[in-house]
Order: C-alpha cells, then sequence, then structure tokens
C-alpha cells in the first residue's frame, strides 16, 4: 500500500480523485478500486502514463469523437449482475433482456467511435461489437432496440399467436354485434368496450337494466352502478380458447427465454470482457479529461531515489484561488536520497511545499499525469506524511505525544526506499528540547535509503549532508506599502532556494503581526528581546 489513509487525508489526495469522473459504471468501480503502481511495476506505471498521455492529445485534436463516445458511455447501465447469474444457470427476464439488447447497440457506437481515433488502440481498451448476440435478440434484423420474444424465435409460438389472433378477431365481431343489438334494445349509447354507466338518480334506467337479460353488474360507487354486455354461449366459449392459448404462449416464450439465455449464457465471458475494456477506456479517458483540466505532464519515471518538481502547482489549492481570481506561485524542488530541511516563516507556503510534493509523487504513481512543467521521480514503496493536521486525543494523546507516534512511524517505514514528509518537527514541545530531537531525528534519517523533507522553524538543523531550502518569503519588501493585512500573500515569494552552510530562519513573524494589528509597544519589546539573544 502506497499511502494509510491519514496521508491521503493530509494530502487530500482523495479531493484529486473526486475530480475524477468515469461515466460508465464499469469505469466507477475500478476507479473506486484504484490501486497505487508498486515499487515493481515501472513498466506498467510507464505504459498507463505514455497511454494517458496519448489520450489527452487525442482529446484535444479529435473532441467530437470523445464527446459522441461519452455520450453513448453515459446510457450504460450496470447489467454485469445479470450477465453473470445468466452465465451462473439462470433465466433472464424480458426486461433483462432488453438491457442486454440496448447495452448491444451502445456497444456498436463506442466500437465505431474508437476506430475513429488515430490510435492503435491496445487490447485492454479495446471494445469488440457483439455481433453474435445482436443476432441473438434481433432474429429479424430490424434494428430496434426494443425487445420483444419475436415469432422468429418459434413456428410453434408463431402458430399458437396466429390462431389466438383470429380467434380475438372473432370475438370482437362478436362483443360489437352485441354491443349493438343492446343499443337498439335499450335505446341507450354502450362504449366499445360493452359497459354502460349510470346515476343512482337514474331509478328508472336502472329498474330497466335489472330486469334486461342481456346486461349483468360490473361494478358500483356511492354514486353510480356500471353494467356491461353479457357475454353468450359463442363468446364465452371463444373466451375459453383464447385463454387456453394464452396459457400456451406463455409456456412456449418461457421455453424460449431459457433458450436465449442459454445461448447468451454459452459465451458470456465475452460480455464481460467487454464490460471490462469498456470500463478500462472509461478510466483511462476520464484520467486524460483531468490532466486537460489542469494541464498535466508526463512524469519521468527513474531508477534510483529522487523527486524533481519545475513549476509544480497544488491542483486543489490553484483550482481554489482560481475561483477568488488569484493564481498559484509555482514551486521548484529537487529532492535527492537523505533529508531535505525546508525553512521559513509562517505564511510562507511550506506546508503547501510539502504537501504538493507528496501529492504530485502519489498522483504520478497512480498514473495520472502532474500539474508542473517537469517532474521527475523513483518508485515509491511508500509516501508517508506527519503534518500535525490532528491530534490522536481519543488516544488520550497530547500533540506532542500524537506528532512523535507519527515520527515513529516514519522511521519505521524510512528501512525502505520512499518518501517521508514531516511538517513543522518537533513542534509541540519547548524549543530546546524541540531542537534537539529534531536535530537528532533528521540525523538518523540522513543515511536511510528514501527521501525525507522536513520543515522547521529552528535554526541550525541543516548539518553536514542536510540539504536546506529556504523560502524567500518577504525578503526586501517594504512593509510600509503595504496597507492591507490581506494582502500580504501578494508579497510573499514562495520561490525555495538552496542555502549553503548554516543560515538563521527569515524574522518575517514581528513584520507581520505588525501589519496584522499587534500593538507597536508590543513588537518593539519583542524585538529588543530578540536583539539580546541574536
Amino acid at each position: 500500500m502506497l499511502m494509510d489513509e491519514k496521508t491521503k487525508e493530509i494530502l487530500d489526495f482523495e479531493g484529486v480523485l473526486a475530480d475524477l469522473h468515469p461515466t460508465t459504471p464499469f469505469g466507477q468501480v475500478l476507479k473506486n478500486n484504484m490501486k497505487a503502481y508498486g515499487a515493481c511495476d515501472k513498466e506498467q506505471l510507464l505504459e498507463e502514463l505514455d497511454r494517458v498521455e496519448k489520450l489527452k492529445e487525442l482529446i484535444n485534436s479529435q473532441r467530437a469523437v470523445f464527446v459522441d463516445i461519452r455520450t453513448h458511455m453515459r446510457q450504460i447501465k450496470n447489467i454485469r449482475k445479470s450477465v453473470e447469474r445468466c452465465i451462473a444457470g439462470g433465466v433472464l427476464g424480458v426486461v433483462e433482456l432488453f438491457e442486454l439488447k440496448n447495452f448491444v447497440y451502445i456497444v456498436k457506437s463506442i466500437s465505431e467511435g474508437q476506430k475513429a481515433l488515430h490510435w492503435d488502440i491496445p487490447d485492454k481498451y479495446t471494445v469488440n461489437e457483439l455481433q453474435w448476440m445482436e443476432a441473438v435478440l434481433d432474429p429479424g434484423g430490424t434494428g430496434i432496440k426494443t425487445f420483444y420474444i419475436y415469432d422468429d424465435y418459434s413456428r410453434k409460438l408463431a402458430g399458437i399467436r396466429k390462431q389466438k389472433g383470429l380467434l380475438e378477431h372473432r370475438l370482437d365481431v362478436l362483443k360489437k354485434d352485441a354491443i349493438k343489438g343492446a343499443e337498439a334494445e335499450l335505446g341507450v349509447s354502450v362504449r366499445p368496450s360493452g359497459e354502460i354507466t349510470v346515476s343512482k338518480s337514474q331509478t328508472e334506467l336502472m329498474d330497466k337494466f335489472k330486469e334486461n337479460s342481456i346486461l349483468e353488474l360490473a361494478g358500483e360507487t356511492y354514486i353510480n352502478i356500471t353494467y356491461r354486455v353479457r357475454p353468450d354461449c359463442n363468446m364465452l366459449e371463444l373466451m375459453g380458447e383464447i385463454e387456453s392459448l394464452k396459457g400456451e404462449e406463455a409456456i412456449e416464450e418461457a421455453v424460449i427465454l431459457e433458450e436465449l439465455s442459454s445461448k447468451i449464457s454459452s459465451r458470456g465471458k465475452e460480455i464481460l470482457e467487454v464490460m471490462d475494456a469498456i470500463g478500462e477506456f472509461d478510466l483511462i479517458i476520464a484520467k486524460a479529461y483531468l490532466a486537460n483540466g489542469y494541464n498535466g505532464i508526463k512524469p519521468v519515471i527513474c531508477d534510483r531515489a529522487k523527486l524533481i518538481i519545475v513549476n509544480g502547482r497544488h491542483p486543489l489549492i490553484e483550482s481554489a484561488l482560481r475561483k477568488k481570481g488569484k493564481a498559484f506561485t509555482p514551486v521548484s524542488l529537487r529532492l535527492e536520497k537523505g533529508v531535505t530541511l525546508i525553512t521559513g516563516a509562517n505564511m510562507g507556503g511550506k506546508t503547501v511545499s510539502l504537501k504538493m510534493a507528496g501529492l504530485l509523487a502519489a498522483m504520478a504513481q497512480y498514473g495520472l499525469l502532474i500539474p508542473a512543467e517537469h517532474m521527475e521521480m523513483g518508485m515509491n514503496a511508500y509516501i508517508y506524511i506527519s503534518a500535525g493536521d490532528g491530534q490522536s486525543t481519543d488516544m488520550g494523546l497530547s500533540t506532542f505525544g500524537a506528532e512523535i507516534s507519527a515520527v515513529k512511524e516514519a522511521l519505521i517505514k524510512s528501512e525502505k526506499e520512499g518518501l517521508i514528509l514531516i511538517d513543522e518537527l518537533a513542534r509541540g514541545t519547548n524549543p530546546h528540547e524541540g531542537y534537539a530531537i529534531s536535530k537528532a531525528i533528521i540525523g538518523y534519517l540522513a543515511d536511510k535509503p528514501g527521501i525525507t523533507v522536513v520543515t522547521s522553524h529552528f535554526d541550525g538543523l541543516a548539518g553536514k549532508g542536510i540539504r536546506h531550502l529556504q523560502v524567500k518569503g518577504l525578503r526586501n519588501i517594504d512593509f510600509a506599502s503595504i496597507k492591507e493585512p490581506e494582502s500580504i500573500s501578494g508579497y510573499m515569494d514562495y520561490t525555495l532556494i538552496e542555502v549553503n552552510g548554516e543560515s538563521r530562519v527569515p524574522r518575517d513573524a514581528i513584520n507581520i503581526s505588525r501589519l496584522m494589528g499587534i500593538p507597536e509597544e508590543i513588537l518593539q519589546q519583542a524585538e529588543e528581546i530578540m536583539g539580546r539573544e541574536m
């Protein structure tokens, strides 16, 4: 497993997947069961990324074809269980056969759409037409999408229906004659159904109808009474023969349903294979549409532990900023085996950069394109983050206890190549102990096979062999020119610069506090205290 649920939550990986929209039930199932490519699955991941990139290009060059394909895909119902039941020996009903017939025509349309694409489609995504099933469900070749148990299925059925039709015609003629006779005798109009309704207030007419042998009671309400023309012996005989034929027809139809189900069952696995191909094709199209949404690129997958991101963007934060009319400042970083330390003042974007690195690495290993200008990475056995986003109060742990529990998990994982992200290490204890613990943990992780990124406020953590990146922040800014606290982010430079040797963490906190309205006398005293301690 690449990430545990807590890491997924902190990185907001599910937020990215929420924008991944397969249109078929088969594609949705695949999305829900998506797994990351393992550290040994490099070749399969490369193939997936190549295909997503190709589909992204095709969507831009053949958009109308994809619109048509997805329109047909939206019409697909999840009939997998019906097919599986049929394969297991079950008999399909008329409604199920109707849905299967519709599926056949949808498959034909998707297949035709695939043939129009400028792509040598891999077998995994190729949707083959089910011509044999079309012949089974449409024996007359009508091309009509509705399903009916056609006479073509059985001579016996055709004979029964023909005989039944003749008898029904004869009965209809007798009914019409009986209705005309009743109208002549009673002097009233009779509905084509043979019924007459009279109000209970029409007592004379009611008495007349009661005494007449050609009528019989059909129904009664508080207000009305309904009579119908009584069938004579010939009509009753015909009705009996028709009911008998209906029974024979139902039996023959049941036999036909069994035969149709048997034919479909014999090649049912082919139908399931088509469903699988549609699901795979649907999901990779969804990945390509997702990549188009944030202009994603294919990352370079290499054989050693590193993570290089050039002008990377956090897709969810970028989207949220765009809605506010703001732009996300791209971040570049180069991470190698060992520990990289990121320092900078609050509001400097350290946490965003940390989470962006983890999210983009996870996206790549799930076969998604990346919102960046360029990215290189090795295959990770795991991605793990400790960000203090929520303490384990339900376990009775303090803030520091919860943090150390998470860091302990990271230390266990560090024996394998992977990506460890620790935000504000040892934030939950006093600065003296926090510095000592941070220094020791960083030293321990420096020799491990994976990549570790740590953000911190502490000075002096970047010792030998520790790469140090620092947020530019509010350097070289004229604070007097900033009129509104809300505009601080507009002046913040989120660029990460490499620092050689020891470098103190930028002291932007007092300036930010001043802009946020903290009384000047407090801030001046803070500056005096800092001056004495530095």
